[in-house]
């Protein structure tokens, strides 16, 4: 070694620290005390921490991150409690939260490691996905596994605990009570030696009994099932399933209806399978026996589907085995003939929604013989109703563009003679419309209405078939607002072209039928309108007694219409729809509305936004009484030559006025119209219409429906009179009808107590009381028991008595024959009477 080399080496071991291994800066986290430690040293001198070159920086600490926590959260809330090891003894609990349950007792056991629970002593449960409350006298639970054994048990389903008050959450709760329960899994149980029912506490009127009963799922099920009715057994079930959840359904057997009071049908017997299809889909099907008349089988279809998307389908039908008749009058005079009046009837109602703007929708209807609807419908209305409409559609509106195709179906019955009856087609109608809409950034709008359709019309005498029309209308208008004037003058061009045509029976010897041309035929005409309204006139006049302010608005209306082109052409269009009754016509017409609007002077900021107290709303003014009177003046009076004397004639320009017939000769005066409403007093609504014809001197027509409600009662009474020219319009032939028609409705018939509902309708004409019925019922806590009495008297073919009965099991079914159809309460769903 050289010197120079053992000399350096020398110098380096003497004059440096021991060259040794190096420790890990922090190669373990320092324990919390250590930690602690160093903070205090930190604090009161840092310089010993600080390196000994100042631009060197220590290595960071590493800190673990700390375990992910395991297990659900648990809370309570106690008097007192005990801890040995993981397990707590808690004393007077109160409120013991675990997920959505709480749990109370006088006493808890509760191990933290194994989640296990035993509780005595009062104890109460409350929570879960079925708002399960259970009251036992002791229990013991498996938390994290959601097992759990109850003793002496009391318990509901769909009722809510807040604080000592019972809140129901469905109106139909499942209600039970056993010797033992058994949770086996998060909201299935097991009832051992138990009752259920879906009344409420504390004292039900119906009850089911059975040594086991299931509930998973939303349903419960049991087998050798007692039925007890007010604490008395009634009868025994081999096999029970009965819905838990709100608006849970099951399918199954109905309760048999059986029924013993009408006239007509005699004894009935009937039974019907409730089949679940899906969560949107579900079935009824069924057939009733009448003792007199044979087998009527019916059942229905239901679909709800997102939206407003929905189908419904209902059939009806009576394969009747008919009667012997005596003929009275006619070729068969005392003969024997078979009556057959069965029939069937299907009704189908459905809409779909594709987007916001494009939908298909349909209301099919068909019968096959309309003496069947007349002799066996149980709905007043419905049976007295002679027309059949069926109408289906799909549509798409693109910014105000429409197309559409529409398919429908009419069928008018004139009588009960099969074969009496009037048939109109449109297979199909395919339409393009355009709403009225600005014309560039002129002050004009447009419009257009199109169609091509293929019609038919077939009646006694006269039959039209294959009947092609193509119709083409734009119109313009040009809206003028100034100074509280409203004019808007309109102007069309209307086109329509037809394969074929009809010759009229002017002279009347084929009874006014007309003849079927094929001839084509095209029609073209022009109209200009202008429609009139000058400012609206107005009067406040104060009641200060009564603290109101009443202000009587005008409002006049003057509208000109002429259409010509037609002629005489307009006779030799076969009639089928609106579009085919238009005429020539030259006219004025003139109305006058008068409104009447009532206001409290005094505010009422209370029934404002809380937030806007510092300025208080007005009560917002309530039209209590109006009236309209109208008539049209006819400058043409025989509407261009299409008006044929001594004939009933319907025109375009008549229908918008009044729905009697009034033309069967030239003349300038319409009947004059008058429209009043009042409700002025709160709960009392009148509505008169009368139209009286000043040439005939008589009155066309005179309706008056009125009612008042207070509290749960209401009371009405409608009253209808018509007076229409007969099809030849000789002066002394009028169709004539008179109808008084009362109601009375106290309470509605689902609620609890007593409620009466009695209807009725008598006519004038034939001094006869064409229909009554009268319906009491008696509703307890959870069942009802309803009676009732109807009559029908529609001439000879239906002359019949119903004495109706239904006892009712709240979400559990209903034995009798009332139905929602024969029902004499207003139907919920249906528009007010008055």
């Amino acid at each position: 070694m050289r010197p120079r080399t053992l000399v350096f080496i020398t110098m380096v071991v003497l004059c440096h620290s021991p060259v040794r291994g190096q420790v890990l800066t922090n190669a373990l986290p320092p324990s919390q005390s250590e930690t602690q430690a160093q903070n205090e040293q930190s604090a009161s001198s840092s310089s010993v921490f600080l390196p000994d070159d100042p631009g060197q920086e220590a290595l960071p600490v590493a800190q673990p991150e700390p375990l992910p926590q395991t297990g659900v959260p648990v809370s309570w809330k106690a008097d007192r409690e005990t801890w040995v090891g993981h397990t707590a003894t808690l004393y007077g609990v109160e409120d013991f939260h675990y997920r959505d349950y709480v749990l109370r007792a006088d006493k808890v056991v509760y191990n933290q490691e194994t989640s296990e629970l035993e509780a005595e002593g009062h104890l109460q449960m409350s929570g879960g996905p079925a708002d399960v409350t259970l009251t036992a006298s002791r229990g013991d639970m498996r938390l994290n596994m959601h097992t759990a054994r109850f003793y002496d048990v009391i318990g509901t389903a769909g009722v809510r605990r807040a604080g000592r008050a019972l809140v129901y959450s469905t109106p139909n709760p499942f209600v039970f009570s056993a010797r033992v329960v058994l949770q086996t899994a998060e909201g299935k149980y097991k009832i051992i030696d138990g009752t259920m029912t879906n009344c409420r506490l504390p004292k039900p009127d119906w009850q089911l009994l059975a040594r086991h009963i299931d509930v998973a799922e939303g349903h419960a099920s049991s087998t050798n099932t007692i039925f007890k009715l007010f604490g008395v057994p009634i009868f025994d079930l081999p096999y029970l399933r009965h819905p838990v959840e709100e608006g849970g359904r099951e399918s199954g057997l109905l309760i048999p209806v059986i029924s013993v009071g009408s006239s007509i049908r005699g004894f009935t017997f009937g039974e019907q399978a409730y089949l679940v299809i899906n969560r949107s889909m579900d079935m009824v099907l069924g057939t009733e026996y009448y003792s007199r008349r044979g087998w009527a089988p019916n059942g229905d279809f239901r679909y709800k589907g997102p939206g407003l998307d929905h189908l419904t389908v209902r059939w009806n039908a009576l394969f009747d085995r008919g009667y012997n008749e005596e003929v009275e009058e006619g070729p068969q005079a005392g003969q024997t003939v078979h009556v057959n009046q069965g029939g069937v009837d299907i009704l189908a109602i459905g809409r779909k929604d594709f987007s916001p703007d494009t939908r298909i929708a349909g209301n099919v209807e068909y019968l096959s013989n309309y003496v069947y609807r007349l002799v066996f419908n149980d709905n007043y209305w419905q049976a007295v109703s002679s027309e059949v409409k069926s109408t289906a559609f799909y549509s798409h509106n693109d910014n105000g563009f429409i197309p559409s195709v529409r398919a429908g179906r009419v069928q008018a019955f004139a009588g009960s003679t099969p074969g009496d009856e009037a048939r109109i087609l449109h297979l199909p109608s395919v339409r393009f419309d355009v709403l009225d809409r600005p014309m560039w950034t002129s002050p004009l709008y447009w419009g257009l209405g199109s169609s091509i359709a293929h019609l038919g019309r077939s009646e006694p005498g006269f039959h039209a078939h294959n009947l092609g029309r193509f119709d083409l209308y734009p119109h313009v208008s040009v809206p003028i607002v100034a100074g509280g004037w409203s004019i808007v003058p309109e102007g069309a061009l209307r086109v329509t072209f037809y394969s074929g045509s009809q010759t009229p029976d002017v002279t009347g010897l084929n009874a006014g039928v007309p003849s079927v041309s094929h001839d084509p035929l095209l029609r073209t005409y022009g109209e200009a309108s202008i429609d009139i309204r000058p400012p609206v006139l107005a009067r406040d006049f104060t009641l200060g007694r009564w603290n109101r302010t009443v202000r009587h608005v005008i409002e006049p209306e003057l509208i000109y219409r002429f259409a010509g082109g037609i002629g005489s052409k307009a006779q030799d269009v076969l009639l089928v729809d609106t579009t085919d009754i238009a005429t020539d016509t030259d006219e004025v017409g003139y109305s006058l509305t008068q409104r009447f609007y009532l206001r409290p002077t005094v505010d009422r900021p209370e029934s404002c936004d809380p937030v806007e107290v510092e300025h208080p709303c007005r009560p917002r003014p309530r039209e209590w009484a109006s009236w309209q009177v109208a008539q049209k003046f006819f400058i043409n009076a025989n509407f261009g030559g299409a008006l044929i004397p001594d004939r009933r004639n319907v025109f375009e320009t008549t229908l918008d006025l009044t729905g009697v017939s009034f033309l069967t000769q030239p003349r300038n005066l319409s009947p004059v119209i008058s429209r009043v409403r009042f409700e002025a007093i709160h709960n009392l609504r009148l509505q008169w219409d009368l139209d009286y014809d000043p040439k005939a001197g008589r009155l066309g027509a005179d309706n008056v429906y009125a009612g008042y409600s207070w509290g749960e009662t209401t009371i009405g009474i409608g009253h209808s009179l018509l007076n229409a020219v007969d099809e030849m319009g000789s002066s002394a032939s009028l169709i004539q009808s008179q109808q008084l028609e009362p109601f009375l409705e106290i309470g509605k018939q689902s609620r609890v107590g007593f409620n009466l509902a009695a209807n009725g309708g008598y006519d004038f004409v034939h001094g006869a009381l064409q229909y009554a019925g009268i319906q009491a019922v008696y509703n307890w806590n959870c069942c009802g028991l309803t009676v009732g009495y109807r009559r029908f008297a529609l001439g000879s073919l239906r002359d019949e008595t119903q004495y109706l009965y239904s006892f009712t099991l709240a979400n559990f079914g209903s034995v009798g024959d009332i139905r929602r159809s024969n029902s004499v309460f207003r139907d919920s769903s249906a528009p007010p009477r008055y």
